[in-house]
């Protein structure tokens, strides 16, 4: 059996597939609330942010949902997150990543479009509030923050279509393409893909969901190339 170069995982994924398994196998429930930040904190014995970032994950998966002063309670799962087993976060290669774009290829610009007529005022200011720290990020170069906020980003998107599946599958694809968009930061700069993000806020802005769905073709599919052109480097 071939070898295989050791991945580095930081302490935010660590504790995201704690929390994770402990969700899938059932510790915690449906309508079920997640100790809180403080708890695991002391718990798990990491930082605060660690925690946070790794909740943040959890929301990105549709795993769980956080309630604004109340906590973070475990979501309601459709019967696709059983891929969350069978392919672990960090695992995919070259091959299958190229397949997650192709098919994100085929539904981002519907699911744009489809964001598009169901925003509303506070959905435009979540995923603006989400931008400037998409934009400060890469002021600061912070590779880690800036592929986490990215697909925060777009799973976003997906959240305000308020359909269930289309959000846990859309994440859930998404979160795999960390890796992807790594190295495509680290390749071709940090500014690849806000010109894209800026236009899909002026679509959303101005309801327009034909040039949301225009501006996000054009985004996944250079973000096709773009890996694809990263990959043949290597």
């Amino acid at each position: 059996m071939a070898l295989k170069p050791i991945k580095r995982v930081n302490i935010a994924e660590q504790v995201f597939e704690q929390l994770r398994e402990q969700i899938l196998h059932g510790t915690w429930k449906e309508g079920e609330k997640l100790p809180s930040e403080q708890e695991l904190t002391e718990t798990l014995g990491v930082s605060r942010s660690s925690v946070r970032q790794a909740i943040r994950t959890l929301a990105d998966y549709g795993l769980v949902e956080t309630r604004n002063g109340t906590g973070t309670y475990v979501k309601r799962q459709i019967s696709g997150n059983y891929m969350m087993n069978i392919v672990p976060l960090g695992d995919l290669q070259t091959e299958d990543i190229i397949e997650v774009l192709d098919f994100l290829c085929l539904i981002e610009d519907s699911v744009a479009a489809m964001a598009v007529e169901r925003c509303t005022p506070s959905d435009l200011s979540e995923l603006q509030e989400i931008h400037s720290r998409l934009l400060t990020a890469r002021d600061q170069r912070d590779l880690e923050t800036l592929t986490a906020v990215d697909v925060e980003f777009h799973s976003k998107i997906a959240m305000i279509t308020q359909n269930s599946l289309v959000t846990q599958t859309y994440a859930l694809l998404l979160a795999f393409l960390q890796p992807a968009m790594r190295r495509i930061y680290m390749t071709l700069g940090a500014e690849e893909g806000i010109p894209y993000h800026e236009r899909l806020i002026e679509a959303f802005c101005s309801h327009d969901a034909a040039r949301a769905k225009q501006v996000m073709h054009d985004h996944a599919q250079n973000r096709r190339e773009k890996f694809l052109a990263t990959s043949e480097r290597k």
